[in-house]
């Protein structure tokens, strides 16, 4: 996914990929600037939340003809199941990953395929301050549902804002801010549904 998105989105440039004993190891250059969870974006929300809206829309801005990767929603359906089997899921406090399973599958929404990060949280995101610098953690790119990046982002935005990762929470940050600033009403029920896959992931 690097290699492919070189010369579409600032990405790291790949200088060296050795595999020994099983172990792949992976050297790439450096981006610019700071992650978007950076303290001192934390107590701008207002130019955060711009700066996470301008990164979702380089994002959609890619064309996706030719990407070498897609990540339906059935294919992390498929994931998700076979983590539940082994016992490899969930997040911490899903208390039934059996039953959010088959509740996911059965209220699959209908997809609308874009270019996506995969993991679209602060960060994974840097900025100069003024503009989107890099895209780091791209495992995950690909095809797939937008509202696998919105949603994501949106948690993200919401949770780093008030503190839960141990920033200074934010009084009055409003992560509701982040639709309006990408031009949408916030469809809450793919909102909660890519939220909820996500627990199984």
């Amino acid at each position: 996914m690097m290699e492919w998105l070189s010369d579409r989105l600032p990405v790291p440039e790949i200088l060296a990929c050795e595999r020994e004993e099983g172990v792949l190891y992976l050297l790439m250059s450096k981006l610019k600037g700071e992650m978007l969870c950076a303290h001192i974006y934390l107590c701008r929300p207002e130019l955060l939340t711009e700066l996470l809206a301008e990164g979702l829309k380089l994002l959609w801005s890619v064309d996706p003809s030719g990407c070498p990767c897609a990540h339906a929603t059935n294919q992390k359906l498929k994931l998700a199941e076979s983590r539940v089997e082994n016992g490899l899921s969930a997040r911490e406090g899903v208390r039934a990953p059996e039953r959010l399973l088959a509740w996911l599958k059965t209220h699959q929404p209908a997809e609308r395929p874009a270019f996506t990060h995969g993991d679209c949280c602060l960060p994974n995101l840097f900025t100069d301050g003024k503009k989107i610098t890099g895209f780091l953690d791209l495992g995950a790119c690909g095809i797939a549902d937008p509202y696998q990046d919105i949603a994501l982002a949106y948690r993200s935005l919401r949770d780093n804002l008030c503190g839960k990762y141990g920033g200074i929470p934010q009084p009055g940050a409003d992560p509701e801010r982040l639709f309006q600033k990408l031009d949408i009403v916030p469809d809450r029920k793919r909102l909660r549904y890519y939220l909820l896959l996500d627990e199984l992931l």
